[in-house]
């Protein structure tokens, strides 16, 4: 796989889960806000720092994922991932493992 190509995906997966973050951080903002809690009631529900929850819900995606969904779980949201269940072939996935790197097989 050409490098050129692993920068594409790398960057278009990037901008997916900066949208991703963003719209979940939306969420969150107005679920937080139809309960008529603070930021701070859900900092101190959850024991993470308001500081966090600032950033989530303005879509930061270099967040901790575990805090994400203990407060998603607190305001009643349950995140799913898409095609959980189903597993791609390995030929629709991008190979993440450079080319001169020797392969171990299982």
């Amino acid at each position: 796989m050409s490098n050129e190509y692993q920068s594409s995906a790398i960057s278009q997966s990037d901008r997916t889960g900066a949208e991703d973050a963003r719209r979940f951080g939306l969420m969150v903002r107005a679920r937080r806000k139809a309960q008529g809690l603070r930021q701070e009631d859900v900092a101190s529900a959850t024991g993470v720092g308001r500081r966090y929850v600032v950033d989530m819900e303005n879509g930061k995606p270099t967040l901790r994922i575990g805090p994400a969904l203990m407060i998603a779980r607190f305001l009643g949201i349950v995140p799913m991932v898409e095609h959980a269940l189903s597993t791609p072939p390995d030929s629709d996935l991008p190979d993440m493992i450079p080319e001169d790197l020797p392969r171990i097989e299982d």
